[in-house]
């Protein structure tokens, strides 16, 4: 560890004995942003919350987490001073991530977590980070939908808690939507014929059909809608969200972010389009539709 992450360290540790007054003392580099923000409202571990089975953002095998989410938590929580032993890996669902901020489980999700303004009456964001499209993931046997509008009344599996549903539901009232507990069942219900196509973003869809596909599955390359994922916390905190901004602009300054989309990308196949190697303005704007 270097001397400024040993710096950044030993003010964190120090911060939670002193009064705020004290935290407004300047260091530089890599630990400036846990003497800018009082850590010890966090305390001596940070909690963050990721999603733990979608390959490509946020997936556990064997005891360790990969992807492109845990990437820039990982990141984030050391530009804030923790070092990785401080950190607390929670596993999230689209169904209990706001409710798991609010009730203090996690002090931050990073988890594919698009911003929407619904979601902005509920939690923080900062980024976005990254951004997505909704897109349809079908069996190649037989394969006829090629595009949103080809789903007329066929049944599309979506994850509870997403926005995914409401989105389909605008392109097509007619089809016939099945919201479940997590993305990953969907995908059994798409193998078994129990569903006729799995909707969420391309990359989460990619990396599921990559590992849990069989060679079976693909997806339909053809999204209609734009994701910005950002990263959440709770209510009336905006010195961290500025801080985690910072965090998120040293990452892509540093070209980190950038090696970190395109290693999540190459490990589930994932054909990135230009836009999303294009880093994406930190400036909390909303996307169309949401996940």
């Amino acid at each position: 560890m270097g001397m400024k992450n040993l710096l950044g360290l030993g003010v964190r540790k120090l911060a939670a004995s002193l009064t705020a007054a004290a935290l407004s003392v300047v260091l530089a580099g890599c630990g400036e942003t846990a003497a800018n923000y009082d850590v010890s409202a966090i305390g001596p571990k940070i909690h963050v919350g990721v999603a733990t089975d979608e390959p490509g953002l946020g997936f556990v095998q064997s005891g360790q987490y990969t992807g492109l989410d845990v990437e820039v938590a990982r990141y984030i929580v050391h530009e804030l001073g923790f070092v990785p032993s401080e950190i607390v890996w929670h596993s999230v669902e689209p169904s209990n991530r706001e409710s798991m901020l609010t009730d203090g489980t996690v002090d931050m999700i990073v988890g594919s977590y698009s911003i929407t303004a619904e979601r902005q009456s509920q939690v923080d964001f900062a980024g976005p980070y990254f951004e997505a499209g909704q897109d349809l993931l079908v069996r190649k046997a037989g394969k006829h939908i090629n595009r949103v509008e080809d789903l007329g009344s066929e049944r599309v599996c979506t994850a509870q808690g997403s926005t995914s549903a409401s989105v389909i539901r605008q392109h097509d009232p007619q089809v016939q939507v099945d919201e479940r507990e997590r993305i990953a069942v969907c995908i059994t219900a798409l193998l078994s014929g129990q569903a006729d196509a799995v909707s969420a973003d391309d990359i989460a869809l990619s990396g599921l059909s990559k590992v849990s596909g069989g060679g079976q599955l693909a997806v339909v390359g053809a999204p209609f809608s734009v994701e910005k994922y950002g990263v959440a916390v709770r209510h009336g905190q905006p010195t961290l969200v500025a801080q985690i901004n910072d965090a998120l602009e040293a990452m892509i300054k540093d070209g980190s972010w950038e090696r970190a989309v395109k290693d999540a990308a190459r490990s589930i196949d994932f054909k990135l389009s230009p836009s999303q190697l294009r880093p994406p303005a930190l400036d909390g704007s909303l996307s169309q539709a949401q996940r």
